[in-house]
Protein backbone atom coordinates (compact mmCIF):
# COMPACT_ATOMS: atom_id res chain seq x y z
CA UNK A 1 0.00 0.00 0.00
CA UNK A 2 1.51 2.83 -0.81
CA UNK A 3 1.42 6.12 1.71
CA UNK A 4 -0.31 9.60 -0.16
CA UNK A 5 0.92 12.72 2.29
CA UNK A 6 -2.19 14.35 0.34
CA UNK A 7 -5.03 11.71 1.84
CA UNK A 8 -3.39 12.45 5.55
CA UNK A 9 -3.46 15.74 4.94
CA UNK A 10 -7.18 16.10 4.07
CA UNK A 11 -7.65 13.57 6.95
CA UNK A 12 -6.32 15.87 9.64
CA UNK A 13 -7.07 19.15 8.55
CA UNK A 14 -11.07 18.08 8.58
CA UNK A 15 -9.97 16.45 12.32
CA UNK A 16 -8.67 19.78 13.32
CA UNK A 17 -11.61 21.77 11.49
CA UNK A 18 -14.41 19.53 13.54
CA UNK A 19 -13.03 19.28 16.87
CA UNK A 20 -12.01 23.13 16.66
CA UNK A 21 -8.05 22.30 17.71
CA UNK A 22 -7.08 25.78 17.50
CA UNK A 23 -9.86 27.80 19.36
CA UNK A 24 -9.35 30.41 21.47
CA UNK A 25 -11.17 31.21 24.63
CA UNK A 26 -10.72 34.27 27.16
CA UNK A 27 -8.86 31.66 29.57
CA UNK A 28 -7.72 33.83 32.41
CA UNK A 29 -7.05 30.96 34.39
CA UNK A 30 -3.99 30.44 31.86
CA UNK A 31 -1.19 32.70 31.19
CA UNK A 32 -1.62 34.58 27.70
CA UNK A 33 0.57 35.04 24.75
CA UNK A 34 -0.34 36.99 21.44
CA UNK A 35 1.20 36.46 18.66
CA UNK A 36 0.04 38.84 15.71
CA UNK A 37 1.16 38.57 11.76
CA UNK A 38 0.28 41.20 9.40
CA UNK A 39 -3.05 40.38 7.77
CA UNK A 40 -2.73 40.70 4.12
CA UNK A 41 -4.83 43.01 0.99
CA UNK A 42 -6.81 40.35 -0.75
CA UNK A 43 -5.47 42.26 -4.04
CA UNK A 44 -4.50 39.71 -6.27
CA UNK A 45 -5.55 36.18 -7.30
CA UNK A 46 -3.65 34.47 -4.81
CA UNK A 47 -1.07 35.12 -2.22
CA UNK A 48 2.78 35.32 -2.92
CA UNK A 49 5.46 34.17 -1.30
CA UNK A 50 6.56 37.09 0.85
CA UNK A 51 2.81 36.04 2.99
CA UNK A 52 3.99 32.27 4.20
CA UNK A 53 7.38 33.84 5.25
CA UNK A 54 6.44 35.61 7.85
CA UNK A 55 3.19 33.42 8.32
CA UNK A 56 5.59 29.90 9.06
CA UNK A 57 8.18 31.90 11.57
CA UNK A 58 4.91 33.53 13.52
CA UNK A 59 3.19 29.40 13.62
CA UNK A 60 6.66 27.68 14.56
CA UNK A 61 6.16 30.24 17.82
CA UNK A 62 2.28 30.12 18.53
CA UNK A 63 2.55 26.26 18.59
CA UNK A 64 5.66 25.94 20.66
CA UNK A 65 4.11 28.25 23.07
CA UNK A 66 1.12 26.45 23.01
CA UNK A 67 2.94 23.17 23.69
CA UNK A 68 4.65 25.11 26.54
CA UNK A 69 0.64 25.68 28.72
CA UNK A 70 0.05 29.29 27.10
CA UNK A 71 -3.29 30.15 25.82
CA UNK A 72 -1.96 31.65 22.50
CA UNK A 73 -3.79 34.04 20.57
CA UNK A 74 -2.58 33.45 17.09
CA UNK A 75 -5.42 34.88 14.36
CA UNK A 76 -5.73 35.70 10.94
CA UNK A 77 -7.79 38.26 8.52
CA UNK A 78 -8.19 40.48 6.06
CA UNK A 79 -7.03 43.99 5.44
CA UNK A 80 -9.89 44.34 2.18
CA UNK A 81 -10.67 48.06 2.02
CA UNK A 82 -8.50 50.07 0.02
CA UNK A 83 -6.70 51.17 -2.83
CA UNK A 84 -4.50 47.96 -3.48
CA UNK A 85 -7.86 45.92 -3.21
CA UNK A 86 -10.17 48.42 -5.98
CA UNK A 87 -7.29 49.13 -8.38
CA UNK A 88 -7.17 45.14 -8.50
CA UNK A 89 -10.88 45.16 -9.12
CA UNK A 90 -10.50 47.98 -11.84
CA UNK A 91 -8.43 46.03 -13.55
CA UNK A 92 -10.06 42.89 -13.76
CA UNK A 93 -13.51 45.18 -14.36
CA UNK A 94 -15.45 43.83 -11.29
CA UNK A 95 -16.92 45.21 -8.29
CA UNK A 96 -14.28 45.38 -5.51
CA UNK A 97 -16.75 44.16 -3.16
CA UNK A 98 -16.85 40.82 -5.73
CA UNK A 99 -13.28 40.83 -6.11
CA UNK A 100 -12.29 41.17 -2.70
CA UNK A 101 -15.17 38.33 -1.47
CA UNK A 102 -13.43 35.74 -4.55
CA UNK A 103 -10.28 36.36 -3.00
CA UNK A 104 -10.79 36.37 0.65
CA UNK A 105 -11.89 33.04 -0.54
CA UNK A 106 -8.90 31.75 -1.85
CA UNK A 107 -6.94 33.33 0.72
CA UNK A 108 -8.39 31.30 3.36
CA UNK A 109 -8.14 28.09 1.00
CA UNK A 110 -4.53 28.61 0.65
CA UNK A 111 -4.13 29.69 4.56
CA UNK A 112 -5.98 26.13 5.33
CA UNK A 113 -3.46 24.37 2.43
CA UNK A 114 -0.61 25.04 4.58
CA UNK A 115 -1.94 24.26 7.58
CA UNK A 116 -1.49 27.21 9.72
CA UNK A 117 -3.09 27.06 13.46
CA UNK A 118 -5.48 30.04 13.51
CA UNK A 119 -8.90 30.17 14.85
CA UNK A 120 -10.91 31.36 12.38
CA UNK A 121 -13.86 31.94 14.48
CA UNK A 122 -11.34 34.97 15.30
CA UNK A 123 -11.02 36.09 11.51
CA UNK A 124 -11.77 39.98 10.77
CA UNK A 125 -12.39 41.70 7.43
CA UNK A 126 -11.96 45.32 7.65
CA UNK A 127 -15.14 45.71 4.54
CA UNK A 128 -17.34 44.09 6.82
CA UNK A 129 -20.21 46.70 8.46
CA UNK A 130 -19.68 44.62 11.44
CA UNK A 131 -16.09 45.56 11.56
CA UNK A 132 -15.72 49.25 10.22
CA UNK A 133 -19.11 49.83 12.22
CA UNK A 134 -15.97 50.58 15.14
CA UNK A 135 -13.67 51.72 12.73
CA UNK A 136 -16.32 54.68 12.48
CA UNK A 137 -17.14 54.90 15.71
CA UNK A 138 -13.16 55.63 16.32
CA UNK A 139 -12.98 58.32 14.21
CA UNK A 140 -15.72 59.57 16.24
CA UNK A 141 -14.00 59.87 19.27
CA UNK A 142 -11.12 61.12 17.73
CA UNK A 143 -13.94 64.23 16.08
CA UNK A 144 -14.81 64.70 19.72
CA UNK A 145 -12.17 64.91 21.19
CA UNK A 146 -8.86 67.54 21.59
CA UNK A 147 -5.42 67.09 23.25
CA UNK A 148 -5.08 68.88 26.57
CA UNK A 149 -1.36 69.58 26.65
CA UNK A 150 -1.87 69.70 30.58
CA UNK A 151 -3.45 67.14 31.50
CA UNK A 152 -1.28 65.19 28.68
CA UNK A 153 -4.21 63.77 27.38
CA UNK A 154 -7.11 63.60 24.96
CA UNK A 155 -10.09 65.24 26.54
CA UNK A 156 -13.82 65.83 25.09
CA UNK A 157 -14.36 68.33 22.75
CA UNK A 158 -17.51 69.92 25.01
CA UNK A 159 -14.79 71.13 27.42
CA UNK A 160 -13.16 73.27 25.64
CA UNK A 161 -16.39 74.55 23.89
CA UNK A 162 -17.28 75.01 27.72
CA UNK A 163 -14.04 77.12 27.98
CA UNK A 164 -14.53 79.43 24.82
CA UNK A 165 -18.11 80.53 26.24
CA UNK A 166 -17.13 81.58 29.83
CA UNK A 167 -13.56 83.07 28.56
CA UNK A 168 -12.39 82.38 24.64
CA UNK A 169 -9.37 80.59 23.92
CA UNK A 170 -6.77 82.74 25.56
CA UNK A 171 -5.70 80.32 28.26
CA UNK A 172 -6.94 77.00 26.49
CA UNK A 173 -4.31 74.35 27.29
CA UNK A 174 -4.18 72.64 23.65
CA UNK A 175 -2.67 71.27 20.95
CA UNK A 176 -3.88 72.89 18.28
CA UNK A 177 -3.53 74.72 15.03
CA UNK A 178 -5.44 78.07 16.19
CA UNK A 179 -3.38 81.18 15.43
CA UNK A 180 -5.89 83.75 16.42
CA UNK A 181 -6.64 84.41 19.49
CA UNK A 182 -10.28 85.54 20.68
CA UNK A 183 -12.95 86.44 23.61
CA UNK A 184 -15.77 85.15 25.21
CA UNK A 185 -17.77 87.64 23.53
CA UNK A 186 -16.58 86.67 20.31
CA UNK A 187 -17.15 83.47 20.73
CA UNK A 188 -20.49 84.16 21.36
CA UNK A 189 -20.76 86.45 18.17
CA UNK A 190 -19.41 83.74 16.15
CA UNK A 191 -22.01 82.09 13.21
CA UNK A 192 -22.72 78.31 14.08
CA UNK A 193 -19.63 77.63 10.62
CA UNK A 194 -17.18 80.32 11.98
CA UNK A 195 -16.84 77.87 15.83
CA UNK A 196 -17.26 75.10 13.73
CA UNK A 197 -14.27 76.21 11.39
CA UNK A 198 -12.37 76.80 14.78
CA UNK A 199 -12.82 73.70 16.57
CA UNK A 200 -11.63 71.82 13.66
CA UNK A 201 -8.20 73.63 14.84
CA UNK A 202 -8.41 71.88 18.11
CA UNK A 203 -10.09 68.38 16.90
CA UNK A 204 -8.00 65.11 16.96
CA UNK A 205 -9.96 63.94 13.67
CA UNK A 206 -9.97 67.44 11.91
CA UNK A 207 -10.67 68.83 8.50
CA UNK A 208 -8.49 71.60 6.45
CA UNK A 209 -7.15 72.52 2.81
CA UNK A 210 -3.57 71.50 2.59
CA UNK A 211 -1.10 70.40 -0.10
CA UNK A 212 -1.78 66.59 -0.43
CA UNK A 213 0.02 64.19 -2.84
CA UNK A 214 -2.32 63.85 -5.93
CA UNK A 215 -2.80 61.05 -8.36
CA UNK A 216 -4.75 62.09 -11.64
CA UNK A 217 -4.94 58.59 -12.95
CA UNK A 218 -6.11 57.06 -9.65
CA UNK A 219 -8.40 59.93 -8.65
CA UNK A 220 -7.24 59.87 -5.14
CA UNK A 221 -4.49 61.38 -2.68
CA UNK A 222 -1.60 59.17 -1.70
CA UNK A 223 0.37 59.17 1.24
CA UNK A 224 3.81 59.51 1.16
CA UNK A 225 4.63 55.53 1.39
CA UNK A 226 2.20 55.08 -1.48
CA UNK A 227 4.46 56.95 -3.47
CA UNK A 228 7.94 55.37 -5.26
CA UNK A 229 10.55 57.31 -7.60
CA UNK A 230 7.38 60.41 -7.84
CA UNK A 231 4.93 58.10 -9.31
CA UNK A 232 2.13 56.32 -7.90
CA UNK A 233 3.37 52.57 -5.83
CA UNK A 234 0.12 50.95 -7.80
CA UNK A 235 0.49 51.49 -10.98
CA UNK A 236 3.32 54.07 -11.45
CA UNK A 237 1.29 56.76 -12.53
CA UNK A 238 2.48 60.62 -12.19
CA UNK A 239 1.45 62.50 -8.72
CA UNK A 240 1.32 66.42 -7.99
CA UNK A 241 0.94 68.73 -5.56
CA UNK A 242 -2.31 69.91 -5.05
CA UNK A 243 -4.35 72.25 -2.57
CA UNK A 244 -7.60 70.10 -1.55
CA UNK A 245 -9.99 70.18 1.46
CA UNK A 246 -9.04 66.61 3.88
CA UNK A 247 -9.69 64.90 6.88
CA UNK A 248 -6.45 64.79 8.91
CA UNK A 249 -5.35 63.40 12.24
CA UNK A 250 -3.65 65.67 14.80
CA UNK A 251 -1.07 62.95 15.16
CA UNK A 252 1.55 65.56 16.21
CA UNK A 253 -0.08 66.27 18.96
CA UNK A 254 1.50 62.58 20.89
CA UNK A 255 4.76 63.12 18.96
CA UNK A 256 6.23 63.67 22.69
CA UNK A 257 4.52 60.20 23.72
CA UNK A 258 5.06 58.11 20.98
CA UNK A 259 8.99 59.17 21.58
CA UNK A 260 8.77 58.28 25.01
CA UNK A 261 7.29 55.45 24.80
CA UNK A 262 10.05 53.52 22.96
CA UNK A 263 11.59 52.83 25.98
CA UNK A 264 8.34 50.50 27.12
CA UNK A 265 8.40 48.38 23.77
CA UNK A 266 11.11 45.16 22.91
CA UNK A 267 11.84 46.45 20.03
CA UNK A 268 15.47 46.41 18.47
CA UNK A 269 17.74 49.32 18.82
CA UNK A 270 17.67 49.73 14.97
CA UNK A 271 13.69 49.60 14.55
CA UNK A 272 13.32 52.11 17.33
CA UNK A 273 16.28 54.31 15.96
CA UNK A 274 13.44 54.22 12.70
CA UNK A 275 11.03 55.77 14.86
CA UNK A 276 12.64 58.05 16.76
CA UNK A 277 14.13 59.48 13.48
CA UNK A 278 10.90 59.36 12.08
CA UNK A 279 9.48 61.15 14.76
CA UNK A 280 12.36 63.79 14.75
CA UNK A 281 12.78 65.78 17.89
CA UNK A 282 14.46 69.19 18.04
CA UNK A 283 15.33 71.81 20.11
CA UNK A 284 16.20 74.95 19.12
CA UNK A 285 14.45 78.57 18.36
CA UNK A 286 11.44 79.98 16.95
CA UNK A 287 12.55 83.41 14.63
CA UNK A 288 11.17 86.12 12.81
CA UNK A 289 12.80 88.05 10.04
CA UNK A 290 11.21 91.20 8.99
CA UNK A 291 10.66 91.66 5.02
CA UNK A 292 11.79 94.53 3.44
CA UNK A 293 9.38 96.98 2.08
CA UNK A 294 6.89 95.17 4.00
CA UNK A 295 4.65 95.05 7.24
CA UNK A 296 5.12 90.61 7.31
CA UNK A 297 8.05 88.11 8.53
CA UNK A 298 9.18 85.04 7.82
CA UNK A 299 9.10 82.74 10.59
CA UNK A 300 11.82 80.21 10.97
CA UNK A 301 13.07 77.73 13.23
CA UNK A 302 16.38 76.57 13.74
CA UNK A 303 18.18 74.24 15.94
CA UNK A 304 21.58 76.13 15.13
CA UNK A 305 20.45 79.77 16.45
CA UNK A 306 23.83 80.49 17.38
CA UNK A 307 24.48 80.29 13.56
CA UNK A 308 22.41 83.26 12.94
CA UNK A 309 25.34 85.53 11.77
CA UNK A 310 26.24 83.25 9.39
CA UNK A 311 23.30 83.10 7.55
CA UNK A 312 23.02 84.65 4.09
CA UNK A 313 19.62 83.92 2.32
CA UNK A 314 16.54 82.58 3.18
CA UNK A 315 14.86 79.95 1.63
CA UNK A 316 10.37 79.10 1.91
CA UNK A 317 8.92 76.03 0.73
CA UNK A 318 7.57 76.75 -2.43
CA UNK A 319 4.61 75.84 -1.21
CA UNK A 320 5.24 78.91 1.33
CA UNK A 321 1.82 81.30 1.66
CA UNK A 322 3.94 84.13 1.09
CA UNK A 323 5.66 82.58 -1.88
CA UNK A 324 3.06 84.25 -4.23
CA UNK A 325 2.89 87.69 -2.27
CA UNK A 326 6.55 88.55 -2.20
CA UNK A 327 7.79 87.39 -5.82
CA UNK A 328 8.63 90.32 -7.75
CA UNK A 329 6.83 91.03 -11.25
CA UNK A 330 10.69 90.61 -12.41
CA UNK A 331 10.72 87.13 -11.01
CA UNK A 332 7.08 85.64 -11.62
CA UNK A 333 8.23 84.22 -14.99
CA UNK A 334 11.32 82.07 -13.35
CA UNK A 335 9.30 81.09 -9.87
CA UNK A 336 6.12 80.22 -11.66
CA UNK A 337 8.72 78.00 -13.62
CA UNK A 338 9.88 76.43 -10.86
CA UNK A 339 6.73 75.85 -8.74
CA UNK A 340 5.59 73.65 -12.28
CA UNK A 341 8.76 71.39 -11.47
CA UNK A 342 8.56 70.75 -8.03
CA UNK A 343 4.97 69.82 -8.32
CA UNK A 344 5.76 67.09 -9.76
CA UNK A 345 8.29 65.95 -6.91
CA UNK A 346 7.66 63.87 -4.01
CA UNK A 347 8.40 64.73 -0.80
CA UNK A 348 10.27 61.27 -0.59
CA UNK A 349 12.49 62.82 -3.40
CA UNK A 350 12.43 66.14 -2.16
CA UNK A 351 14.15 64.41 0.77
CA UNK A 352 16.65 62.27 -0.28
CA UNK A 353 18.40 64.79 -2.69
CA UNK A 354 21.40 66.06 -1.14
CA UNK A 355 24.04 66.99 -3.83
CA UNK A 356 21.20 68.17 -6.76
CA UNK A 357 19.50 71.20 -5.18
CA UNK A 358 17.19 73.69 -6.88
CA UNK A 359 15.63 76.45 -6.46
CA UNK A 360 14.22 80.13 -7.59
CA UNK A 361 15.14 83.87 -6.80
CA UNK A 362 11.64 85.54 -5.48
CA UNK A 363 13.30 89.08 -5.59
CA UNK A 364 12.24 89.96 -2.12
CA UNK A 365 14.77 90.44 0.57
CA UNK A 366 14.28 89.92 4.33
CA UNK A 367 16.58 91.52 7.04
CA UNK A 368 18.65 89.67 9.81
CA UNK A 369 17.12 90.35 12.99
CA UNK A 370 20.53 90.71 14.81
CA UNK A 371 23.01 91.49 12.17
CA UNK A 372 20.31 94.29 10.39
CA UNK A 373 22.23 92.55 6.78
CA UNK A 374 19.63 92.52 3.92
CA UNK A 375 19.39 88.42 2.96
CA UNK A 376 17.77 87.81 -0.65
CA UNK A 377 14.81 85.20 -0.07
CA UNK A 378 14.87 82.19 -2.80
CA UNK A 379 12.39 79.21 -2.86
CA UNK A 380 13.84 75.81 -3.02
CA UNK A 381 12.34 71.91 -3.09
CA UNK A 382 14.72 70.93 -0.21
CA UNK A 383 12.66 72.98 2.46
CA UNK A 384 9.17 71.19 3.13
CA UNK A 385 6.37 73.55 3.73
CA UNK A 386 4.77 70.86 6.25
CA UNK A 387 8.18 70.84 8.70
CA UNK A 388 8.85 73.04 10.85
CA UNK A 389 7.59 76.42 9.34
CA UNK A 390 8.27 75.71 5.98
CA UNK A 391 11.10 78.48 5.66
CA UNK A 392 14.99 78.72 6.60
CA UNK A 393 17.62 81.13 7.26
CA UNK A 394 20.30 79.51 4.82
CA UNK A 395 24.19 79.21 6.54
CA UNK A 396 26.12 77.72 4.05
CA UNK A 397 29.33 77.24 6.21
CA UNK A 398 27.43 74.91 8.45
CA UNK A 399 25.11 73.01 6.19
CA UNK A 400 25.79 70.72 3.45
CA UNK A 401 22.80 71.59 1.51
CA UNK A 402 22.66 75.20 1.93
CA UNK A 403 26.50 75.53 0.82
CA UNK A 404 25.56 73.44 -2.31
CA UNK A 405 22.88 76.28 -2.56
CA UNK A 406 24.85 78.66 -2.30
CA UNK A 407 27.59 76.98 -4.59
CA UNK A 408 25.56 77.07 -7.84
CA UNK A 409 23.43 80.27 -7.48
CA UNK A 410 26.51 81.93 -6.59
CA UNK A 411 25.56 83.45 -3.04
CA UNK A 412 27.85 84.51 0.38
CA UNK A 413 29.10 82.13 2.43
CA UNK A 414 30.41 83.45 5.71
CA UNK A 415 32.35 81.18 8.14
CA UNK A 416 30.76 81.04 11.43
CA UNK A 417 32.61 78.09 13.30
CA UNK A 418 35.88 77.59 13.08
CA UNK A 419 36.44 73.57 13.49
CA UNK A 420 40.53 73.84 13.03
CA UNK A 421 40.34 72.08 16.38
CA UNK A 422 38.49 69.59 15.48
CA UNK A 423 39.84 68.19 11.95
CA UNK A 424 37.16 65.03 11.93
CA UNK A 425 34.06 67.28 12.08
CA UNK A 426 32.30 69.03 9.50
CA UNK A 427 29.18 70.65 7.63
CA UNK A 428 26.65 70.59 10.93
CA UNK A 429 28.30 69.28 14.09
CA UNK A 430 28.24 70.85 17.03
CA UNK A 431 31.97 71.22 17.71
CA UNK A 432 34.13 74.06 17.07
CA UNK A 433 34.72 77.86 18.72
CA UNK A 434 32.25 81.10 17.23
CA UNK A 435 33.79 83.54 14.82
CA UNK A 436 32.63 86.07 12.70
CA UNK A 437 29.59 86.36 14.99
CA UNK A 438 29.79 89.42 17.09
CA UNK A 439 28.82 88.54 20.76
CA UNK A 440 28.81 84.79 20.24
CA UNK A 441 32.77 85.25 19.16
CA UNK A 442 35.18 82.86 21.21
CA UNK A 443 32.10 80.64 22.18
CA UNK A 444 31.88 76.65 21.91
CA UNK A 445 29.01 75.56 19.67
CA UNK A 446 26.98 74.45 22.90
CA UNK A 447 27.55 78.01 24.84
CA UNK A 448 26.79 80.06 22.22
CA UNK A 449 23.32 77.85 21.16
CA UNK A 450 22.34 78.92 24.71
CA UNK A 451 23.69 82.55 24.49
CA UNK A 452 21.77 83.22 20.76
CA UNK A 453 18.79 82.06 22.18
CA UNK A 454 18.98 84.07 25.74
CA UNK A 455 19.90 87.09 23.23
CA UNK A 456 16.53 86.51 21.18
CA UNK A 457 14.28 86.00 23.95
CA UNK A 458 15.60 89.54 25.62
CA UNK A 459 15.64 91.11 22.18
CA UNK A 460 11.64 89.92 21.40
CA UNK A 461 12.50 88.65 17.82
CA UNK A 462 12.48 84.89 19.26
CA UNK A 463 11.66 82.33 21.45
CA UNK A 464 12.81 78.87 22.30
CA UNK A 465 11.00 75.88 20.89
CA UNK A 466 10.54 72.12 20.19
CA UNK A 467 9.88 70.91 16.95
CA UNK A 468 9.33 67.37 15.21
CA UNK A 469 9.65 66.04 11.87
CA UNK A 470 6.40 64.42 12.45
CA UNK A 471 3.40 65.70 11.02
CA UNK A 472 -0.69 64.66 10.67
CA UNK A 473 -1.79 62.34 9.10
CA UNK A 474 -3.74 62.59 6.02
CA UNK A 475 -7.10 60.40 6.81
CA UNK A 476 -9.16 60.82 3.65
CA UNK A 477 -9.38 59.61 -0.18
CA UNK A 478 -11.25 60.30 -3.40
CA UNK A 479 -12.38 56.72 -3.66
CA UNK A 480 -15.15 54.33 -3.10
CA UNK A 481 -13.54 51.31 -1.61
CA UNK A 482 -13.27 52.52 1.87
CA UNK A 483 -14.91 53.40 5.16
CA UNK A 484 -17.73 56.04 4.79
CA UNK A 485 -16.94 59.35 7.04
CA UNK A 486 -19.57 59.50 9.90
CA UNK A 487 -20.24 62.85 8.97
CA UNK A 488 -22.92 65.13 7.49
CA UNK A 489 -23.10 68.57 6.66
CA UNK A 490 -25.79 71.11 6.95
CA UNK A 491 -26.81 74.12 4.31
CA UNK A 492 -24.28 76.14 5.69
CA UNK A 493 -21.34 73.28 5.40
CA UNK A 494 -21.57 73.09 8.86
CA UNK A 495 -20.08 68.97 10.18
CA UNK A 496 -22.28 66.65 11.90
CA UNK A 497 -21.16 64.46 13.39
CA UNK A 498 -23.20 60.53 13.19
CA UNK A 499 -24.86 59.22 16.82
CA UNK A 500 -23.20 55.53 17.48
CA UNK A 501 -26.55 53.95 17.03
CA UNK A 502 -26.46 55.63 13.50
CA UNK A 503 -23.18 52.86 12.50
CA UNK A 504 -22.15 51.27 10.74
CA UNK A 505 -22.73 53.97 8.00
CA UNK A 506 -22.73 51.74 5.55
CA UNK A 507 -21.04 52.09 1.63
CA UNK A 508 -23.85 51.90 -1.08
CA UNK A 509 -23.31 49.31 -3.75
CA UNK A 510 -22.93 51.57 -7.09
CA UNK A 511 -21.93 50.45 -10.65
CA UNK A 512 -19.78 53.40 -11.35
CA UNK A 513 -17.18 52.70 -8.62
CA UNK A 514 -14.63 54.50 -10.92
CA UNK A 515 -12.15 57.23 -9.72
CA UNK A 516 -12.85 60.84 -11.04
CA UNK A 517 -10.14 63.09 -12.12
CA UNK A 518 -11.57 66.14 -10.48
CA UNK A 519 -11.27 65.27 -7.29
CA UNK A 520 -14.74 64.47 -6.32
CA UNK A 521 -15.05 61.34 -4.64
CA UNK A 522 -17.13 58.61 -6.68
CA UNK A 523 -19.38 58.67 -3.92
CA UNK A 524 -20.44 62.02 -5.18
CA UNK A 525 -22.51 60.79 -7.74
CA UNK A 526 -24.67 58.26 -5.65
CA UNK A 527 -27.11 61.26 -5.24
CA UNK A 528 -29.72 59.07 -2.49
CA UNK A 529 -27.01 57.69 -0.43
CA UNK A 530 -25.64 61.52 -0.12
CA UNK A 531 -28.33 63.67 0.06
CA UNK A 532 -30.42 63.15 3.35
CA UNK A 533 -32.94 65.19 5.00
CA UNK A 534 -31.63 68.26 4.47
CA UNK A 535 -27.89 67.10 4.93
CA UNK A 536 -25.45 66.33 2.90
CA UNK A 537 -23.19 63.07 3.45
CA UNK A 538 -19.46 63.47 3.85
CA UNK A 539 -18.35 61.33 0.51
CA UNK A 540 -14.25 60.88 0.58
CA UNK A 541 -13.89 57.68 2.38
CA UNK A 542 -11.19 56.41 4.62
CA UNK A 543 -7.49 55.32 3.55
CA UNK A 544 -6.67 52.04 3.55
CA UNK A 545 -4.91 51.88 6.86
CA UNK A 546 -8.15 53.15 8.76
CA UNK A 547 -9.41 49.62 9.71
CA UNK A 548 -5.78 47.93 9.73
CA UNK A 549 -4.28 50.72 12.56
CA UNK A 550 -6.50 48.47 15.18
CA UNK A 551 -7.43 45.23 13.95
CA UNK A 552 -5.05 43.52 16.39
CA UNK A 553 -7.20 44.62 18.99
CA UNK A 554 -10.62 43.49 17.51
CA UNK A 555 -9.49 40.36 17.29
CA UNK A 556 -9.50 39.57 21.29
CA UNK A 557 -12.89 40.08 20.95
CA UNK A 558 -14.06 39.89 17.62
CA UNK A 559 -17.64 38.93 17.47
CA UNK A 560 -18.90 41.44 20.18
CA UNK A 561 -21.80 43.58 18.87
CA UNK A 562 -21.43 46.00 21.72
CA UNK A 563 -18.01 46.92 21.91
CA UNK A 564 -15.18 46.93 19.43
CA UNK A 565 -13.42 44.63 22.71
CA UNK A 566 -14.66 44.33 26.36
CA UNK A 567 -12.94 45.47 28.86
CA UNK A 568 -12.79 42.02 30.08
CA UNK A 569 -11.12 40.81 26.87
CA UNK A 570 -8.59 43.84 26.48
CA UNK A 571 -7.36 43.68 30.14
CA UNK A 572 -6.89 39.48 29.88
CA UNK A 573 -4.58 39.96 26.41
CA UNK A 574 -3.24 43.30 26.67
CA UNK A 575 -0.96 43.65 24.57
CA UNK A 576 0.70 42.01 21.47
CA UNK A 577 3.89 39.80 22.48
CA UNK A 578 5.50 39.08 19.11
CA UNK A 579 4.24 41.25 16.25
CA UNK A 580 5.93 39.74 13.08
CA UNK A 581 6.13 41.99 9.65
CA UNK A 582 8.11 44.27 7.45
CA UNK A 583 10.49 46.58 8.67
CA UNK A 584 9.13 48.97 6.24
CA UNK A 585 5.43 49.21 8.00
CA UNK A 586 7.72 50.95 10.80
CA UNK A 587 7.10 54.15 9.27
CA UNK A 588 4.72 55.90 7.19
Amino acid sequence: MSYKPSDQEIKWKQYWSDNQVYKVTNDTSRPKYYVLSMFPYPSGAGLHVGHPLGYIAADIFARWKRQNGFNVLHPMGYDAFGLPAEQYAIQKGVHPAESTAENTAKYRAQLDNIGFNYDWDRAVNTSDPKYYKWTQWIFLQLFDHYFDTLAGKSMPITGLVDQFEKEGNNNATSNSSQEETFTAKEWSAYSPKQKDDVLMNYRLAYRKTGYVNWCEALGTVLANDEIQNGVSERGGYPVEKRAMMQWSFRTTAFAERLLKDLDDVDWSDALKAMQANWIGKSQGAQMFFPLVDSNQSIEIFTTRPDTIFGATYMVLAPEHDLVAQITTDAQKEAVAAYLEYTNSRSERERISEVKEVTGAFTGAYATNPISGEKLPVWIGEYVLKDYGTGAIMAVPSDDERDFNFAKKYDLTITQVVDQSEYPNSGKGDKEGKMINSDFLNGLSVKNAIKSAITKMVEMGIGARKINYKLRDANFSRQRYWGEPFPIKYDADGVSHPLTSDQLPLELPMVSDFKPTTDGNSPLSKASEWVNRDGYKMETNTMPGYAGSSWYFLRYMDPNNPGQFASKEALNYWQDVDLYIGGTEHAVG
